[in-house]
């Protein structure tokens, strides 16, 4: 298998089970994008490559010597990060026999695949420090049934808040609250001139006796057009005044040359004032009420009564 070929191999899950290294998904794309640790992972599984025993001897040939000599050095896997890996130029020990106390067999460095005359370790994968031990079969995929679980739990409670928020809006309550109620006008009261005038009599006569009939009927017609002429009078002040207007007219039908007055009648001087009256006056103290719309959801949320 080429180098190009190995790369290839490190993103598939199911090529790289065949290659027996014990990568995530996630190593196994690091180094693929990273040259340098893929030559090093490349360089090491060709290492865990067992080589092929000697073809068997013909006959008259002298078989070949037991397999004395030292396994092929098996390397430790290359750390799956950008940087280039640790050189491992010591030989690991042979397996060959018994240890001695000098050289005492490294377990982190045991061999993946066994080789003839070696029984201690064959078929053992190896084992080193942040990897486990290869999944016999398929890789194991992890379980997604938690997170469908959470998913539906999710979903289900978005579907509960949507139904209780639609029913809030659409059962709502509106109405208007009073926040201060009204306060009513007031009034007072106050007198006015209505725009009528009232007349008045005393009883002082404006004539007097022995004056000439002419000039006290002069005088009389002079407290008359003062009062009761050009304004409008009240019903007292309109009979008032049509009864000294009556006696004026008589005493210029009695009238003539000579004429004096002997006599004081009763008719005295007019006296003209506004006639008064009493009206409410507003305050100007009215204020309306403050209100504003409430709303109550589900009987308990908002402004509810």
């Amino acid at each position: 298998m080429s180098l190009e070929e190995f790369r290839e191999s490190l993103t598939r899950a199911d090529l790289r089970g065949a290659l027996g290294l014990q990568l995530t998904d996630v190593e196994a794309q690091q180094v693929a994008a990273d040259p340098a640790s893929t030559q090093s992972w490349y360089s090491y599984w060709l290492t865990t490559i067992p080589t092929p025993p000697p073809p068997a001897p013909s006959s008259g040939e002298t078989p070949p010597p037991a397999y004395d000599a030292p396994p092929p050095s098996y390397n430790a896997p290359p750390p799956a990060y950008d940087a280039p890996p640790p050189a491992y130029d010591a030989p690991p020990p042979a397996y060959a026999g018994a240890p001695t106390s000098e050289q005492t067999p490294d377990p982190a460095y045991a061999a993946t695949a066994p080789y003839p005359g070696y029984e201690g370790a064959a078929g053992a994968s190896a084992v080193y420090a942040g990897y486990a031990s290869a999944p016999e079969g398929e890789p194991r995929k992890k379980s997604k049934v938690g997170l469908w679980v959470t998913l539906s739990i999710l979903g289900a409670l978005l579907l509960i808040a949507a139904v209780v928020v639609v029913v809030a809006f659409t059962t709502a309550r509106h109405w208007t609250k009073t926040d201060v109620p009204e306060k009513p006008e007031t009034f007072h009261s106050e007198e006015y001139e209505t725009g009528r005038y009232d007349v008045s009599m005393d009883a002082v006569n404006p004539c007097t006796v022995n004056q000439d009939w002419t000039d006290c009927t002069n005088l009389m017609v002079a407290t008359y057009t003062a009062a009761c002429v050009g304004v409008e009078l009240t019903e007292t002040a309109t009979l008032l005044c049509t009864d000294y207007s009556g006696a004026i007219d008589e005493m210029k039908a009695l009238d003539g040359d000579g004429y004096y007055v002997a006599t004081l009648g009763s008719y005295g001087n007019l006296t003209r004032t506004p006639e008064m009256d009493t009206r409410q006056v507003s305050n100007d103290d009215y204020e309306p009420a403050v209100t504003h719309e409430a709303v109550c959801y589900l009987e308990f949320i908002g402004e509810c009564d």
